[in-house]
């Protein structure tokens, strides 16, 4: 899969946000942290982005193995091409679908890996401190 990060800066000071005790994105809006799982904003190769009908994609860079994400199936350089049946092509689309939700109620991903398409099923309840 070649994808070339595309990293964008919005300038609004230094450090970590968060969405809620359990999603963390850096303050500068180029990574978001879900439940084990680090995304970033990237621009697409021609064959990626006429799959996502996007120039600009989601992908993540690094799903821990002893994290949630992982044991549902994410993997490194998945692109997340829904979250809960809202299509995803920044960042900002996977914040706005997180903090209308229940944070007790599971976040269903979209993705493709290269080869084809998964559906995911991931759960805030196993990450609740």
């Amino acid at each position: 899969m070649k994808l070339s990060v595309g990293i964008q800066q919005d300038g609004r000071g230094d450090g970590q946000g968060r969405l809620d005790g359990r999603v963390h994105y850096d303050a500068h809006k180029t990574t978001l942290n879900l439940l084990g799982m680090t995304l970033t904003e990237v621009t697409l190769d021609e064959e990626r982005s006429k799959k996502l009908g996007s120039k600009q994609g989601v992908v993540v860079l690094l799903a821990d193995r002893d994290r949630d994400a992982y044991l549902a199936g994410v993997r490194n350089g998945d692109l997340v091409a829904e979250v809960n049946s809202t299509r995803i092509t920044r960042l900002q689309d996977v914040r706005r679908v997180l903090s209308e939700q229940d944070p007790h109620e599971p976040i269903f991903m979209f993705l493709w890996d290269g080869t084809g398409w998964r559906f995911v099923n991931l759960s805030f309840i196993t990450s609740l401190p």
